[in-house]
């Protein structure tokens, strides 16, 4: 579904990715691991150009992006949600209406179905009730719950989550892990969450990558992470909530 092959970025003096190589297969959920400001969004973002590589190539579904031109770009991040750490509502409109926004600019659905997709939306993550509720009546796990029903609205093949539970709580930040897996059977995406959360990391992941000083440092399973001799992942391991 994706393929990463020798990125690299840099930010003046700074590395931020380094020679940057993984692959995510079609229907897993690949988790990036780090600690805060070591590039794990920058790669995020490279991935749906929002920020552009200095070197490399990125495929999606067999495609390079950097060979696309707008059109087909765009046409492609129709296929590609994106949960922002800040969640990115827009504060001026209704729950309603920022679900109502990319089915309005992208799909030439009626009102009425609509209407109906984002109830049916609303539902799936328990949240029929913020309709019609301001992002400023929300709590920080509403909003993220919101936030995650836009970005699936769509019905996208692959979602990508920066910092899904930043500011939460041990116990939303649970609920938002176990979301995430349930959409993932639901719609059966394949997903590329980032984080430095290890309760997200190890509980949603079929592959786990720990990125450090601009390269990953490790590459499996979350059972081989948890029997991992390597001292960043232990001090990860340290954090991680029973």
């Amino acid at each position: 579904m994706l393929k990463i092959e020798n990125l690299h970025k840099r930010f003046g003096d700074l590395v931020v990715l380094d020679g940057v190589n993984f692959e995510v297969p079609e229907g897993t959920t690949t988790v990036i691991l780090g600690r805060s400001g070591i590039g794990k969004s920058v790669l995020l973002k490279c991935i749906v150009r929002l920020i552009e590589p200095d070197k490399g190539k990125i495929f999606i579904e067999g495609k390079n992006i950097f060979e696309l031109t707008l059109k087909e770009l765009n046409e492609l991040r129709k296929n590609i949600g994106f949960l922002f750490q800040s969640s990115a509502l827009y504060d001026s409109m209704t729950v309603k209406e920022n679900l109502a926004f990319p089915l309005l600019r992208h799909t030439g659905l009626t009102n009425k179905e609509i209407e109906e997709r984002i109830k049916e939306i609303l539902n799936l993550v328990g949240l029929a009730e913020a309709i019609s509720k301001m992002p400023s009546e929300l709590s920080g796990g509403m909003k993220k719950r919101i936030a995650l029903a836009r970005s699936l609205i769509l019905n996208p093949k692959i979602m990508l989550y920066d910092e899904p539970t930043t500011g939460l709580d041990p116990v939303t930040s649970k609920e938002i892990a176990k979301l995430i897996i349930e959409m993932q059977k639901k719609f059966k995406m394949t997903n590329i969450v980032v984080t430095h959360d290890m309760v997200v990391a190890l509980s949603t992941a079929d592959k786990i990558l720990l990125l450090e000083n601009g390269n990953f440092i490790f590459e499996g399973t979350p059972e081989q992470l948890l029997n991992s001799e390597l001292d960043i992942a232990k001090k990860f391991l340290s954090t991680k909530l029973d």
